[in-house]
């Protein structure tokens, strides 16, 4: 039965079929782009341009699915929230089995007995969620052309020194000084 995301979206791209495939290593590529990411309403990447390597090493019991990526994706800068292409790369590690799907955690799938497919379409997903940066300042960067939008770093400033110089509540205060009195 193909899921709500394949009836809305179509049948799903990012499968690897496994049924029959023989023991041994199996190469395959995806292209993750902007079309990837709107099935992913959380996702604040809409702009794309990354490409997956798929190595599956089928074995008796159970699969390797190792991934490489490399690609660049649209952010905005933490301080400035001028738009930059960010580079990313990756490599993870998946292993799937046959058995209880209730079994199945962080790094192992267990797919239902007679399943010949996967779809790693919310793995990619999450691996390239994972290698963006936590801390998005491009203008710091020396090898990095991008330059903070200068405009909205004064607009930054003003309001700052607003807020700084807004009065404060009096209990806030007098806590304040029950803070400076025991130093």
């Amino acid at each position: 039965m193909p899921s709500i995301l394949e009836l809305v979206m179509g049948k799903s791209q990012y499968k690897i079929q496994f049924g029959g495939l023989s023991f041994g290593e199996h190469q395959f590529e995806f292209e993750v782009n902007n079309k990837f990411f709107e099935q992913f309403s959380e996702s604040e990447i809409t702009t794309a341009n990354i490409k997956v390597e798929a190595t599956l090493i089928k074995q008796n019991s159970l699969m390797h699915l190792l991934f490489n990526f490399e690609g660049v994706v649209k952010l905005s800068c933490d301080r400035c929230v001028v738009d930059y292409d960010c580079p990313i790369s990756g490599h993870e590690k998946l292993i799937v089995k046959h058995g209880n799907p209730e079994e199945s955690n962080d790094e192992i799938v267990v797919l239902k007995e007679g399943l010949e497919e996967i779809d790693i379409t919310q793995y990619l997903y999450e691996y390239i969620e994972l290698a963006i940066p936590s801390r998005r300042v491009p203008c710091e960067e020396d090898d990095n052309d991008v330059q903070c939008d200068e405009e909205t770093l004064a607009k930054f400033n003003e309001l700052k020194v607003e807020e700084e110089s807004e009065k404060t509540d009096p209990k806030w205060d007098q806590l304040k000084n029950i803070k400076f009195n025991n130093n």
